[in-house]
């Protein structure tokens, strides 16, 4: 009896003591992390560079016309030319655009080009001699306003401002033959300084790559030519022009950009 008696008093004493042991608490989780919503919207704001390349085309007709003077010796003969070639065209630019509020964007850009074009006409006499005239365009370049309506990474506006270009222009005479003593001399407008006015569209690859159309209408301004010759009693003269008496040209390329936006 006193062994069962001790050990339950045991089991009163330890029972107790494995109740009072501690509870512990499992750590709170810790608060989610909060990210920032990644923006979708396209931004035109910024300062961008690139490139651009296409054809540059005219829509003139031959524009010339022969003056026999005094002796239609020289009269009745062959005109020649070929104003409605196209060539190749392309440069660089660099430019700057605001997106408004209202998404409207308006900006500026200037461009410098290489172009290919050129102009020739000829009037052949009866008897063979031939005066011919040429006008090629070296380079070419614009200082553009744009104006456009933003539609997310869809850009469409206008654009015009100042063109300006450096053009040769050269013409010859005959000698010999039927303008044995002859003297020639020569008169011209380097047609350099005018206008582009066009529209496009440029889209957003990404936020700083964008790729576009662009077409212009370029004019550079009177582009006459004419050479007298005289040799004391019958003048003759041969005159080339564009047919509306301005130098002027479409032209239609690619652009890519870089845009640090």
């Amino acid at each position: 009896m006193k062994r069962f008696a001790l050990l339950l008093a045991s089991t009163a004493f330890v029972t107790p003591a494995l109740a009072a042991d501690p509870v512990y608490e499992e750590a709170p989780a810790p608060a989610p992390m909060m990210i920032e919503p990644v923006a979708t919207t396209s931004t035109w704001t910024g300062l961008y560079i690139g490139g651009q390349a296409g054809v540059a085309f005219s829509g003139d007709d031959d524009g010339a016309s022969f003056d026999p003077g005094n002796t239609g010796v020289f009269g009745n003969g062959t005109f020649n030319g070929d104003d409605n070639n196209a060539g190749f065209i392309g440069g660089a630019h660099i430019g700057y655009d605001y997106q408004m509020p209202n998404n409207f964007v308006v900006g500026a850009v200037a461009d410098i080009n290489y172009i290919d074009a050129e102009t020739n006409r000829s009037y052949t006499t009866p008897g063979g001699s031939t005066f011919t005239s040429n006008s090629e365009i070296n380079y070419l370049g614009t200082v553009r306003a744009r104006l456009g309506y933003a539609m997310d990474s869809v850009l469409l506006y206008g654009t015009g401002g100042l063109a300006y270009a450096g053009v040769d222009n050269n013409m010859t005479a005959p000698s010999g033959g039927a303008f044995t003593g002859y003297t020639f001399t020569q008169d011209g407008d380097d047609a350099d300084v005018g206008y582009a006015v066009g529209g496009g569209v440029d889209v957003m690859a990404t936020q700083n790559i964008s790729f576009g159309v662009e077409y212009l209408y370029t004019n550079l301004g009177s582009n006459d030519q004419s050479i007298t010759g005289t040799n004391g009693t019958n003048t003759v003269n041969f005159t080339s022009e564009s047919n509306d008496d301005d130098l002027d040209f479409h032209t239609i390329w690619a652009k890519a950009s870089y845009r640090f936006n």
